[in-house]
Parts: C-alpha cells; structure tokens; sequence
C-alpha cells in the first residue's frame, strides 16, 4: 500500500491538465497550481494496541518554472519540498519525547504533449531525496516516473492510461496508472484518478470548493537513535476532507482543508526495535496559498 501514496502524489493535480479537455474559458475550475506553499496540523492520534500516541504536523513548499511552452508542446521543471514532524509519546521507542524531523526534496519535470485533438501525452520524472539528513546513503534517493496518455472519449469524459515506476528505500515498482475525469458542467468535474478520488466545484471563477480522498504518508530512510544502520521510517493513512478556495488576485489563491485521517499505520523497519502498529482516526486542518495560472 505505501506506493500509492507516490502513485497518489502523482496523479493530483497535474493530472487535470493532461487530461484537459476543454478551454480554459469554458469552464470555471482553475487551472492546477504551479507553486506554493502549506501547513497541515494533524490531531494527535493514539495507537490502536494501547501503546502510546503519535503527533504529526506538515510543512511544504514547491514552484515549478517553464523550460518551454509551444501550442502543443510544454516542459516545465520545479522543485518541491515538505518537511515532516513526527513525534511519539509512550510507546518505549527510543524516539519518544524528540521531534523527528523528517524532508522530502523533489525535482519533478513535466513534460505536456498534444498528439491530436483526442489525444494528449503526459510524462513525469521525479528524482529526489526523502531522509532526516542526518546520514545519506543510497536508500535516501527515491526516483518516480509516470507516462500517461490521454483520450478525450467525448466531450465530457476524459479517459487516461499509462504506467508508474518507482524506486524508494531500496525497492523498485512498477504498476499500472489508470484513470477517468468527467466534466459535463462548466462548474464542477470529478476525478476518478485512482487510488485519489476528487470532486471540485466552481460556483464563479473566485472560488473553488472540494471533496477528496487520497492517501497520505510517505518513506524516510533514518538514523538508529541506538547507533545501529539506518533504518527505514513508513506512515501511511487515507486523509478525507473538504477544501475551500478563494482567488485574492490575479494568478494567487488562499485555501483550508479540513477533514480527518483513517486507517493510519506507522511501521519502522530494520532496527532491533521493528514496530508496526495501527492508530486511531485522527482530524486535520490545513492551510496555505497556491498560484494557478
């Protein structure tokens, strides 16, 4: 399960423009964001055995700039990054009591290609790093990629198919990329981008409202607090919310989520102090600014 996440990552937003469909004036949903940057503050979330809590908080920022844009044919390369907190109380583990500080450095390029008026090309490679920082080896560097070709099936419903390889903490994946968007009203659309699932609604060009599920989480390759090799870090969870935004002006917008996770699980792999367990369901706010142009 943990590779959908990066699967999910991958399928959000730029999804919407590969598989755009429609003029940019026939229809009210804005255009996916090319940068910005968040907080998340998640409510502290117990353990489903008994043995403690977890606390986590997120913060991310990420711009992406065009190499190119031509009619049919667009390239753009950015940076993301997100740091991530965690923090554990009574569960015996030697990270008790310490914020861990956990970063995720990626360099994503996104290449948009227009073969004809049905059909579009998407392809993504995303190198980065996701670590403590505290000693890189080869498990810290991850790798994604994604090729997506779109089909404009008719004039509301945009079909995507493609492939999704992966090499993360050692391991490499490849899966199947599969995927619908419907767009049959100016005003709303609804994504079906699995494992992400979103519905937005525009009532004007100022405001955009949401409803989506998608997974959260990720994979960090971390120091032993023991002194032993690095060990490998994994949170997973299904974050479920609604999401407000507002243009302020020109390409900037304000947003909030809100909303809560479930089916959490941390695991810790490759200490002598391996840990898995479940947590309880636990709500999220977030907020932070988005330019969409």
């Amino acid at each position: 399960m943990r590779i959908f996440f990066f699967l999910s990552f991958l399928l959000a937003s730029p999804f919407a423009w590969a598989g755009e469909t429609k003029r940019a004036e026939e229809t009210f949903i804005p255009n996916f964001s090319i940068g910005g940057f968040g907080f998340t503050q998640m409510g502290e979330a117990d353990f489903a055995d008994g043995r403690g809590s977890l606390q986590r908080r997120e913060a991310e920022a990420s711009g992406n700039v065009p190499v190119f844009m031509r009619d049919h044919l667009r390239l753009l390369a950015g940076i993301d990054y997100r740091w991530t907190g965690f923090e554990t109380f009574g569960t015996g583990l030697p990270l008790d009591g310490d914020q861990l500080n956990l970063h995720s450095i990626q360099v994503p390029f996104n290449l948009w290609a227009d073969l004809n008026e049905r059909w579009k090309l998407w392809v993504r490679l995303q190198p980065g790093l996701q670590s403590d920082l505290e000693s890189i080896g080869d498990e810290d560097f991850i790798l994604m990629s994604l090729a997506l070709l779109s089909y404009q099936y008719n004039d509301w419903l945009t079909l995507a198919f493609g492939g999704f390889y992966s090499r993360d903490l050692g391991q490499e994946r490849l899966l199947p990329a599969i995927g619908a968007i419907l767009r049959s009203d100016p005003h709303w659309s609804l994504a079906l981008t699995f494992p992400r699932l979103e519905f937005a609604y525009a009532p004007n060009e100022d405001w955009l409202v949401t409803a989506r599920a998608v997974l959260s989480g990720g994979g960090w390759n971390i120091s032993d607090p023991l002194g032993g090799p690095d060990v490998n870090l994994y949170y997973k969870a299904v974050r479920a919310g609604l999401g407000l935004e507002h243009r302020v002006t020109g390409p900037l917008w304000l947003y909030g989520d809100a909303g809560i996770e479930f089916a959490q699980e941390m695991e810790i792999e490759g200490s002598s102090y391996d840990f898995t367990s479940d947590l309880e369901p636990s709500p999220f706010v977030s907020a932070g600014a988005r330019l969409r142009f």
